[in-house]
């Protein structure tokens, strides 16, 4: 589902710089991304999605080099074959619960808003323990309540690849146990890919293997 080769990646004016000479995921597995704040996970995330493009390297996801596409053909790459569950939730403020969930639809990814995918909505924000909040406001919703609704968006389009950036930090024990057997129970019934970032040793059983980014970078595979 996923292989980078080679890659290279540094932020303008910054001292930061992402090599990894090789990464690969294979379709239907589930992998957490580990190492210290700081050393490069959620910008391989980025560059996974496209959200960043390598100065040199190569990244394929399901087949397709999808960093080589132009920007309007990345997102909608990444609408068709991506389900994003971001650290920072980015819930539009001025949209329910409801539309924040079903807004990939709304963006291009499927056949649009229909009854199907409002049915989509309303189970997966049943199974998150949302479903009361579907009406309401992002600034209305805790924490955590937010993150759920966020994951809940990764979650609705039934995407092959899942990729989720700390969906548990803001939520209690009993919460992140929930939220992670949501996420890796749906994308078992699809077959899905997922990588998901995660400071939490306790969850890492969970997955089929481990990925230190950090080994990574020092010249190690993954």
């Amino acid at each position: 589902m996923i292989r980078c080769q080679q890659l290279r990646f540094a932020y303008a004016g910054d001292a930061f710089e992402l090599r990894i000479e090789a990464f690969a995921v294979a379709a239907g597995e589930a992998v957490a991304l580990v190492g210290p704040s700081g050393c490069g996970k959620t910008t391989l995330m980025n560059l996974i999605s496209a959200l960043l493009v390598p100065a040199s390297g190569s990244v394929v996801v399901d087949g397709v080099e999808v960093s080589r596409f132009p920007l309007a053909a990345r997102q909608q790459f990444r609408l068709g074959t991506i389900g994003l569950v971001p650290q920072s939730f980015e819930l539009l403020d001025y949209l329910t619960i409801r539309e924040n969930i079903l807004l990939p639809f709304r963006l291009g990814a499927g056949a649009g808003v229909d009854g199907r995918s409002r049915a989509r909505c309303e189970e997966l924000a049943d199974k998150a323990g949302i479903a009361t909040h579907l009406e309401r406001y992002p600034e209305q919703l805790s924490q955590g309540e937010r993150q759920r609704a966020a994951l809940c968006r990764g979650l609705v389009t039934a995407a092959p690849l899942i990729l989720a950036d700390e969906p548990t930090g803001n939520l209690d024990p009993e919460n992140q146990d929930r939220i992670v057997s949501l996420l890796l129970e749906e994308a078992r019934g699809i077959g899905a890919t997922v990588v998901m970032i995660t400071h939490d040793p306790v969850l890492l059983p969970r997955f089929d293997r481990v990925v230190d980014v950090l080994a990574l970078r020092k010249g190690g595979r993954g």
